[in-house]
């Protein structure tokens, strides 16, 4: 190569990855945009004045919270000896969110604590000033609904099977938190505390075989009897190319869902969400057009396949199989991951005081699925999303990388490949910025198996199955 060329060739990858860092950090304004905004269309003249009156509506209460209040009693009824500050800061995010979910906090202090301490939280409460009116009827029918548990508890009613009436009352307000306000909550959130067990039973499985696995495949990689099987770009161009593909459909795939988001879903509203989770998936599927930039940049189908990986390996069922294997593997990362967010939250936390959970706008559908929404959900998160995500992020990113970071020192190659792709995979995805080690953990186990074996093949099928177990536990508990 020229000096010239590789002075070109040098600036176009400082190009791309300055493209992909902006449009990823756009991604994430975008996202913090989304969630810090409500999602109802722009008021009205006469909402404006009805909220300048305190006449405004409540905000509703999100799945997760109302998943939240399950588990703090399910703890609590679990280990009623525990301290109650310990059970209730499992709640302690509720106290930043909106009013009911304030509400719905006082309602497990009442349950954990006494009903006195909850009608005495609830009454401390401020009153949101847009929506004042509405939010005082519903604090007064709260704190009715407790006092009605005293007077129960009293008269011998401990289980407050006489409060029936007033859970119904106010379950289409507070939805699990009205539950929790009868005799039914223990039982209701028991369920919950079981799922929650099995779904830890199957991780901690899970782990010490991805653990062994882990080793086992260490050890054959340092005895030489697995080697990697990955193609890198005979060239600095060839890689160049790989990158600019990336860069354009990330960047195309961020306009077409802005685009999206503002006017086609606004347009399908009274279509329902079966036709929203269709043109997802369309969209998803059209941001492969850009599989045609390559040949316009002179390198061949041919090529292009072996070079990201669009080929079967050593066979379908054998790259199947090493796909269950790679997401077996990849769970002990992922975990990893799980315990960096988790120190990250807590000094976040010391800082800026409790936030929400890290979540994702498909859990408040999970909820009231039905029957073809799940069978969509599915279709979208477990067989479209990895196709396409494997092949651009594993495929061309990591492609990209390997072929252009010191590609013959191949461990300290791997390793910066690994962690850049699959931070920019986490960095996208709209749990939040503090959720990326956790997603970024599980992708590096992916890069791993586009690593020793080449083929895209293992890492689709290993991200298939982990998002199939996640839509699982999410319908199971949110159901």
């Amino acid at each position: 190569m020229l000096p010239s060329d590789r002075s070109h060739t040098n600036f176009g990858r400082v190009v791309v990855w300055l493209l992909i860092a902006a449009t990823a950090g756009l991604a994430v304004y975008l996202q913090k945009a989304r969630s810090e905004s409500d999602d109802a269309p722009p008021p009205t003249a006469e909402a404006l004045h009805a909220a300048d009156e305190g006449l405004g509506e409540l905000d509703s209460i999100p799945t997760q919270s109302q998943l939240v209040g399950k588990l703090t009693i399910a703890m609590h009824g679990l280990a009623p000896t525990v301290d109650s500050k310990q059970v209730l800061a499992q709640a302690e995010s509720l106290k930043q969110g909106g009013f009911k979910e304030q509400l719905g906090y006082s309602v497990l202090v009442g349950s954990i604590d006494g009903w006195s301490a909850g009608v005495e939280y609830a009454n401390g409460l401020a009153l949101p000033s847009k929506a004042s009116v509405a939010a005082k009827e519903l604090r007064d029918e709260v704190v009715a609904a407790m006092a009605k548990r005293i007077e129960l508890a009293a008269d011998g009613d401990e289980e407050g099977k006489g409060a029936v009436a007033e859970v119904a009352a106010l379950k289409p307000k507070l939805g699990f938190f009205a539950e929790a306000l009868g005799p039914d909550a223990v039982t209701s959130s028991a369920a919950t505390m079981v799922v929650l067990l099995a779904v830890g039973g199957w991780y901690l499985l899970v782990f010490l075989g991805g653990v062994i696995a882990l080793v086992v495949l260490l050890v054959l990689a340092m005895r030489g009897t697995v080697r990697p099987a990955i193609r890198l770009a005979d060239n600095a161009r060839t890689a160049l190319v790989l990158g600019e593909t990336f860069a354009l459909w990330l960047a195309t795939y961020l306009a077409v869902n802005l685009l999206s988001a503002l006017f086609i879903l606004p347009a399908l509203a009274d279509a329902g969400e079966n036709a929203q989770l269709c043109v997802s998936i369309g969209m998803m599927l059209s941001s492969l057009v850009v599989l045609v930039y390559p040949a316009y940049r002179g390198v061949g189908w041919t090529e292009l396949r072996a070079l990201v990986g669009l080929h079967c390996g050593k066979g379908v069922p054998m790259e199947v199989l090493q796909g269950l294997l790679c997401y077996i593997s990849a769970v002990p990362i992922l975990l990893l991951g799980v315990i960096v967010y988790a120190i990250l939250s807590a000094i976040d936390a010391a800082i800026n005081g409790q936030g929400k959970p890290p979540s994702h706008p498909v859990v408040d559908l999970l909820a009231h699925a039905t029957g073809w929404q799940i069978v969509l959900l599915l279709l979208l998160a477990s067989v479209v999303a990895p196709i396409v995500e494997e092949i651009m992020f594993r495929g061309f990113l990591y492609g990209h990388l390997r072929g252009s970071i010191l590609p013959q020192a191949r461990v300290v190659s791997m390793l910066i490949s690994a962690v850049a792709s699959s931070t920019v995979f986490a960095i996208v995805h709209p749990q939040g910025v503090l959720f990326v080690p956790a997603l970024g953990g599980l992708a590096v186990g992916f890069c791993l198996y586009r690593e020793m074996r080449g083929s895209l093949i293992a890492p689709m099928v290993a991200h298939g199955v982990n998002n199939a177990v996640t839509l699982t536990i999410g319908l199971t508990l949110l159901s």
